[in-house]
């Protein structure tokens, strides 16, 4: 099998009229280009926009971790926090002795 062949002359001659629309084909890519960098720059400035969000989250977390962390390990602070929650806790018991039964019994033994 013998492939197709064409002369130099023919060749030129099928592509004469081509230079033209090369230009539309390099106006295309350009326009394409150009769109293609809008995009990019659109989705840089959303991850950009996310970070921002993300970092001042972070730094708020950071602010709350200062405040909160010292009353944790104060040990006078914790000494108190404990004191009240064993107040709060003996206080939502249910009152079932009677004091006079307690020291009633407490003479007797």
């Amino acid at each position: 099998m013998r492939s197709a062949h064409i002369s130099r002359r023919q060749a030129e001659a099928q592509f004469a009229g081509m230079d033209a629309d090369y230009d539309d084909v390099f106006a295309v890519q350009a326009h394409v280009a150009q769109h293609a960098d809008a995009v990019e720059l659109a989705e840089l400035a959303e991850v950009h926009a996310l970070l921002d969000e993300l970092d001042a989250e972070l730094e708020a977390a950071e602010q709350a971790a200062l405040i909160r962390v010292p009353r944790f390990t104060d040990p006078q602070r914790a000494g108190r926090s404990r004191r009240r929650s064993e107040r709060s806790a003996l206080r939502s018991l249910p009152v079932r002795l009677d004091i006079s039964e307690v020291t009633s019994t407490g003479e007797a033994a």
